[in-house]
């Protein structure tokens, strides 16, 4: 198996990747790659994007994290966001940024709630 950008956590049929590492746009890109092999590999049905540990996303990251989303919701599965700092979230704010299928939490524990919800 490839060198894995994040590493993830499956807990039933959720994968949580908690994101501690910069994200520039070749990561992100590669990032995307991994999550939806993934979801297809592991019968995904669920995944929570941890970026609480994430000081910066700017325009291109934020776009290609929507786009993952959108390639996942085609594959059957959903999307959280969560802990999205203040600072990013007034940047991303400020750029007039929105993030298309993808759904925003404050915590992991919201997340996981908002995937059991949607199941």
């Amino acid at each position: 198996m490839k060198t894995k950008v994040v590493p993830t956590i499956k807990l039933y049929d959720y994968l949580i990747a908690p994101i501690q590492i910069e994200l520039d746009d070749a990561t992100v890109e590669k990032l995307q790659m991994q999550l939806l092999n993934e979801i297809n590999e592991k019968n995904i049905r669920g995944v929570v994007l941890d970026v609480s540990m994430v000081d910066v996303i700017d325009s291109y990251i934020s776009f290609v994290l929507s786009e993952t989303a959108g390639m996942a919701k085609a594959m059957g599965c959903h999307t959280v966001i969560c802990g999205i700092q203040p600072q990013v979230a007034l940047t991303l704010a400020q750029m007039g940024v929105k993030l298309k299928d993808i759904f925003t939490a404050s915590s992991l524990e919201d997340a996981m709630d908002i995937l059991n919800r949607l199941d």
